[in-house]
């Protein structure tokens, strides 16, 4: 049985310097909208900071350093909590696409993910497949999700606001 679960961000105030007279450092914004919650299974979303995220105050914020290449990252924690009779596999499966302002100013998004237990592993770079241990579980790490922007030296952006989006899908089974 699958079972689909939106969580949408969307990258918005994305802002590239291109003079000295702009702030050097304009922000990215990641907004999560939806949950991720099964029947007898709760995946919570954490911020750096160890700070549980929810549908109104879940965001990403990138700071842009006034350099001609940089690379920004923000990473996103997860981990669930259950009460099941037995053992129980899941994926979380992730998509992301580049940031754009129009199909000329593109910047570069990418993902990154790494596990954070035993009962997890990673496939094909986009996917956690997990095993739910059966019992009363309690904020049991899945694993880190990274969000990444890069601007290489020869690339130029018309300053602007850009944004995107990536999705994150539950399906229970493995």
């Amino acid at each position: 049985m699958k079972k689909l679960l939106g969580i949408l961000l969307i990258l918005l105030g994305l802002m590239i310097p291109l003079s000295a007279g702009e702030s050097p450092f304009p922000a990215a914004t990641v907004y999560l909208v939806g949950q991720i919650e099964a029947k007898d299974l709760r995946i919570a979303v954490f911020n750096e900071e160890g700070e549980e995220l929810s549908r109104e105050d879940a965001l990403l914020s990138f700071e842009f350093p006034n350099l001609e290449e940089w690379e920004v990252s923000r990473s996103l924690y997860f981990k669930y909590s259950a009460h099941l009779p037995r053992h129980t596999a899941g994926r979380l499966i992730f998509e992301v696409g580049n940031l754009a302002m129009d199909e000329v100013n593109t910047l570069s998004t990418s993902l990154e993910l790494a596990s954070e237990s035993l009962m997890t592993r990673v496939e094909n770079g986009n996917t956690f497949n997990t095993t739910f241990l059966p019992g009363a579980q309690t904020d049991v790490p899945i694993g880190k999700l990274t969000v990444k922007l890069n601007k290489r030296a020869d690339d130029v952006f018309t300053a602007g606001t850009y944004a995107g989006s990536f999705t994150i899908n539950y399906t229970e089974g493995s």
